[in-house]
């Protein structure tokens, strides 16, 4: 193929949201490099979602502005699954993400992430994980969140219930 007949990547089309549990830079960064991008309290926009808006406000502030909220907010999933609204879950699946390794997923990603959601067929859910993508229906992503969320929950009380060891003598039998 020559050089005259070679057509420039274009840039995805994508236009993504980060909801505000995830670090703000890596939105930023990403609209540094020109692409379509936004965060949930971004100063520079005045119509974006402030810090501390309700998840309903952000999904509302998304579908208006037709962009794709990224998130790992499982209440977030649940809402955007509800609502037949695409949605990007970065599932760290245990082990939190550094804002480093968010930066170089989503810039790594979102070429394959536009591709994805242009070609399905309805509204879906993208689980990036660190080595991979997978394309969701809503109602398995809604699945998959809520019984994350049971997980976790349970986990939790396990935590809670676990007293910790005492002394091992009482304080009148402890020697001095």
């Amino acid at each position: 193929m020559s050089p005259q007949s070679a057509t420039p990547r274009q840039r995805p089309s994508i236009r993504l949201i980060f909801d505000e549990n995830l670090p703000w830079r890596v939105a930023a960064a990403l609209e540094m490099l020109q692409f379509k991008t936004t965060y949930v309290g971004n100063k520079h926009h005045s119509d974006v979602p402030s810090r501390g808006s309700s998840d309903e406000a952000v999904l509302s502030y998304a579908q208006k502005a037709n962009q794709v909220i990224v998130t790992s907010n499982h209440d977030m999933i649940l809402l955007c699954a509800e609502h037949q609204q695409s949605v990007i879950w970065i599932d760290p699946r245990g082990r939190q993400f550094r804002r480093e390794d968010l930066v170089l997923l989503a810039f790594k990603n979102i070429s394959d992430w536009n591709d994805r959601l242009k070609h399905a067929n309805s509204p879906v859910c993208l689980r990036a994980m660190r080595t991979k993508t997978v394309t969701l229906n809503l109602e398995e992503a809604h699945r998959l969140a809520h019984q994350r969320m049971r997980r976790i929950s349970a986990a939790r009380s396990r935590k809670k219930s676990q007293k910790p060891f005492g002394p091992l003598l009482s304080p009148e039998e402890n020697p001095k």
